[in-house]
C-alpha cells in the first residue's frame, strides 16, 4: 500500500463503494461499507478514516448529523456526500460539514478522483450548491457584525471560483483560464465551504449556550 492511500468508510447503498473497489483504484483502501447513520458514525470514531463517502439518502440518522456529529468528534475525517440531485438535501449536507458532492452516477473514475480531492483538502461543489453558497455568505456578511463572532467573508479569488462553478464551469476550465492547477481552484473552494461550517458551527453553539 503506497503513501498516498486514502482510507475510507463508505456509508449508504450497497453499490455506492463499487467504484472505490474497482481495479483502478488501488490508491484507496475501504475499510467497512455500513447502511445506517448511526453505524457510519461508530466506525468513522473508530477508524478515523481519511474519508467517509456518505449517502445523502442513509437512513436511521440522516447525512446532516452525521455531519454535525463527526465535525464535532472526528474534524480529520472528511466527508463527501454522494447525492443523487443537486437539490436542498445536498446542500444542506455540505452546510453541516461536508467537503462536497459527487453524483451517485458518477463514473467510477469520477468518485476515486473525487475521493482523493477532499483528502488533500479541497472541496467539490455542484452547481446549485456554489449558487446558494455565494448567496448564503453574502447574506450572512450583510448583517450587523458581532465583534466576537463576525460573519465570514470571501476574499476575490473564492467568490470568483464560487461564481464559476455557479455558471457551470469545472475546475479544470477555471484553472485553464487562471494558468494554475485544478487543485489549487478546489482549495479556494474549500476555503469557502471551511468559512461557512465556522460560521454555522459557531452559530449553533450560541444558540445551544442560549437555550
Amino acid at each position: 500500500m503506497t503513501t498516498d492511500t486514502v482510507t475510507v468508510v463508505v456509508a449508504g447503498d450497497h453499490d455506492l463503494g463499487d467504484a472505490l473497489r474497482s481495479p483502478r483504484s488501488d490508491r484507496v483502501d475501504v475499510i467497512d461499507h455500513v447502511t445506517t447513520g448511526n453505524q457510519a458514525v461508530a466506525r468513522v470514531l473508530t477508524e478515523l478514516p481519511d474519508v467517509l463517502l456518505l449517502d445523502t439518502r442513509i437512513e436511521e440518522t440522516d447525512a446532516r448529523a452525521v455531519c454535525r456529529r463527526l465535525r464535532e468528534w472526528a474534524p480529520a475525517t472528511r466527508v463527501l456526500a454522494a447525492t443523487g440531485l443537486d437539490d436542498e438535501r445536498a446542500y444542506t449536507t455540505v452546510v453541516a460539514g461536508a467537503a462536497g458532492a459527487v453524483f451517485l452516477t458518477d463514473d467510477d473514475d469520477t468518485v476515486t478522483q473525487a475521493v482523493h480531492n477532499v483528502a488533500r483538502g479541497e472541496a467539490l461543489l455542484l452547481t446549485r450548491m456554489a449558487v446558494r453558497l455565494l448567496h448564503d455568505l453574502d447574506a450572512w456578511a450583510e448583517r450587523s457584525a458581532d465583534p466576537l463572532y463576525p460573519p465570514p467573508t470571501l476574499t476575490a479569488t473564492e467568490r470568483e471560483v464560487l461564481t464559476r462553478i455557479g455558471e457551470g464551469a469545472d475546475s479544470e476550465t477555471i484553472a485553464a483560464a487562471h494558468a494554475v492547477t485544478p487543485h489549487l481552484v478546489n482549495l479556494h473552494a474549500g476555503f469557502a465551504v471551511a468559512k461557512l461550517h465556522r460560521y454555522v458551527h459557531g452559530a449553533e453553539r450560541i444558540a445551544a449556550r442560549q437555550q
